[in-house]
């Protein structure tokens, strides 16, 4: 494993960009959001998606897309999940995904020494609407692969969708997104 980290982190051959996966046991996604009868949360674990980078070199840009499936959230309640589902309408729009369009970072290259920060920075596609998003976001070698972790939010009418009533209180409109991501080159 060792091994892999100082190949991915070799300065002396030119900057290559690489394809990285997250690893779905321990990449998720998260949300919290507010209601005046009590504030909650939900979960998707398991995600998928593909980026490039050359984490020696992270002034030679970074793309990817992150996704998770509308229907693998959950908040711990299957009546609020259900509810959940079917505003998200996750039969006609069963992904959420979020399209990196560019990355400003603290360092050039991201090391085990200490984090990067990173404003990330792409679009939302919620529902069948896609809205420019930026996340503040960390990233670190750890373990041998790249962790990347990072939170913004959202108001939920950007996406066309209504703040859902419950015992006849609103949801906020604005929800905490966040990502915990660790990521491993593809072979």
């Amino acid at each position: 494993m060792a091994g892999l980290v100082i190949a991915l982190l070799a300065t002396s051959a030119p900057a290559q960009s690489r394809r990285l996966l997250p690893v779905p046991s321990k990449s998720a996604v998260a949300f919290d959001a507010t209601h005046p009868l009590g504030d909650f949360g939900g979960r998707a674990d398991g995600v998928t998606g593909e980026f490039q980078a050359d984490i020696s070199d992270l002034r030679a840009g970074v793309t990817g897309v992150l996704r998770v499936r509308a229907a693998a959230l959950r908040t711990g309640n299957e009546s609020r999940d259900r509810d959940m589902r079917r505003l998200l309408e996750v039969e006609r729009y069963p992904e959420i995904r979020f399209t990196i369009g560019g990355v400003d970072a603290s360092f050039n290259s991201i090391t085990a020494a200490a984090d990067v920060l990173l404003t990330v920075k792409g679009g939302l596609a919620l529902r069948g609407v896609e809205r420019p998003l930026a996340f503040l976001a960390r990233a670190r070698i750890r373990d041998d692969r790249i962790w990347v972790r990072g939170e913004s939010q959202f108001r939920l009418t950007d996406f066309g969708i209504k703040p859902p009533t419950r015992l006849f209180f609103s949801v906020g409109n604005t929800v905490a997104i966040s990502f915990d991501l660790t990521l491993e080159p593809a072979e």
